[in-house]
């Protein structure tokens, strides 16, 4: 990660990066998770190797994944026991390298115009 891309990347003022749903490799049991790529291109931008990355609605981790792996210090508190236990599983995971997260800057998968995620259902285009 060299520090123009970063800088081009604010400067973009629009970041793709896919929402966290059922095919996601970081989808947990939380209604409103963010992807760890979220808040890591604001860690990056924002601190500094070392500093201190503090989370009051720390959820499943996700700021606090992106915290440790970019070697800051990671802090953060959240009121639901299942979500605290589900973030610290996931911490462990990223310590023992077994964490799947989507990489940072990975292209988005665009389907091809013969996939069926590119076709129009049927039911659309009927007329009732």
């Amino acid at each position: 990660m060299t520090v123009e891309r970063l800088i081009d990347d604010w400067d973009m003022q629009v970041w793709e990066i896919p929402n966290v749903k059922n095919n996601h490799p970081e989808k947990v049991e939380h209604p409103c998770q963010f992807p760890v790529e979220l808040a890591e291109r604001c860690v990056l931008a924002l601190t500094n190797q070392d500093d201190v990355v503090y989370d009051p609605f720390a959820g499943v981790g996700s700021s606090l994944i992106a915290a440790l792996k970019n070697e800051r210090q990671a802090y953060g508190t959240e009121l639901e026991r299942p979500y605290v236990d589900i973030g610290l599983s996931r911490i462990q995971k990223l310590a023992e390298g077994t964490l799947r997260i989507r990489p940072i800057y990975q292209k988005i998968w665009t389907p091809k115009p013969n996939d069926k995620a590119a076709q129009v259902p049927e039911e659309w285009g009927r007329a009732e």
